[in-house]
């Protein structure tokens, strides 16, 4: 019963995904026309693509975890008792990634008022962008100390757990990282949610195997709803994700992990918590498409300051790609091979550990 609430999840989550999609792209296709003052022509062939489909994605996502999660609580009452923690964790897990989401709603949204002739400028200011993410880091770490789930350590591979006291500030460091390198892969149709699903898929697996159904009700419904939305985002793109869609893909790579990881000592109602599964180490196989995508540009950056010129022809990976004649839709597939490495990557991590 419990593995059926993963179904109903991801489901789910391919359905009203689909269905917000459906009726959102016409609705945000005008509201960038609006914000740009131009006049209605969706017949032009240079008419930009719409952003913000991560609304889709993570409302989609929030409503089939609520309904998956009530269908694990049928199967497994204690959910609601002495495993209540569990749901704790869920929750921060969502409200992590949200935080990012509602952080990348506010830069797309500057980028439309910007008023660009492509209906797309800057965005928020970098120290903006950058100040956002970092409170809501800390405010998803300080939710997981206040109930006694925040990894304290590390988990290395063939060391097992591993005191480190700026433990904490690694995971701040690493999600708002990541969530920098994902806006940077924002650029590539299908990108980010080829990523995020070999991640959530990733995801889903190792809970499961370690018999963690009811927390991987959200990795379920995430990989569903990127499903759904890759009929819009595949090459050619008929709507972007946007950086709220991508920095809540970020947000749920990288907060899946802390919120199930605890210190062996940490076991209490919910058991002992399993060293090879959901601790943030993962975070860097899983998104390695978002990790070679934004150290590329960083690579690109420190060496024409260095040197005065480009290490690169293009930058980030899909624009190298791009630049080498490679279209839109082998891109995309070769970035989703990457995605496939990573997850290989992340599952001997797990083994090893």
């Amino acid at each position: 019963m419990i593995r059926f609430a993963l179904v109903v999840a991801s489901v789910l989550g391919f359905v009203l995904t689909a269905a917000l999609g459906n009726m959102m792209v016409p609705l945000l296709r005008e509201l960038q026309r609006a914000a740009r003052g131009t006049q209605p022509d969706s017949d032009a062939p240079d008419s930009p693509v719409p952003t913000m489909g991560g609304l889709c994605l993570m409302v989609g996502t929030l409503a089939a975890v609520g309904v998956g999660w009530l269908a694990a609580c049928a199967a497994q009452p204690s959910l609601l008792g002495s495993d209540r923690q569990m749901t704790s964790r869920l929750l921060i897990a969502l409200l992590g990634s949200l935080a990012f989401g509602a952080v990348g709603l506010a830069d797309d949204l500057a980028r439309i008022r910007s008023r660009y002739p492509n209906g797309l400028g800057l965005g928020l200011r970098r120290t903006q962008r950058l100040a956002l993410e970092c409170i809501a880091a800390v405010l998803v770490l300080g939710l997981l100390a206040l109930n006694g789930c925040l990894p304290t350590g590390l988990i290395l591979p063939g060391a097992g757990y591993v005191e480190c006291a700026l433990a904490p500030l690694l995971w701040a460091v690493l999600l708002v990282a990541m969530a920098e390198a994902a806006r940077v892969a924002d650029g590539a149709d299908g990108t980010v949610c080829g990523a995020a699903f070999a991640a959530m898929l990733g995801l889903m697996m190792l809970e499961t195997q370690l018999g963690w159904f009811p927390l991987a009700v959200f990795p379920a419904a995430l990989a569903g709803a990127l499903m759904a939305f890759l009929l819009w985002d595949f090459p050619p793109a008929k709507l972007h994700p946007g950086r709220c869609g991508c920095l809540y893909a970020a947000g749920a790579i990288g907060w899946n992990p802390p919120c199930i990881c605890a210190p062996p000592e940490s076991a209490g109602a919910i058991g002992c918590i399993p060293l090879c599964i959901g601790y943030a180490e993962l975070s860097i196989p899983l998104a390695l498409p978002f990790w070679v995508e934004g150290g590329m540009v960083l690579l690109q950056v420190l060496f024409c300051r260095w040197k005065g010129r480009p290490l690169f022809a293009a930058a980030p990976l899909h624009r190298w790609l791009e630049k080498r004649g490679m279209s839109a839709v082998n891109i995309f597939y070769s970035l989703c091979a990457l995605s496939v490495c990573g997850l290989a990557l992340a599952v001997c991590l797990a083994r090893w550990a």
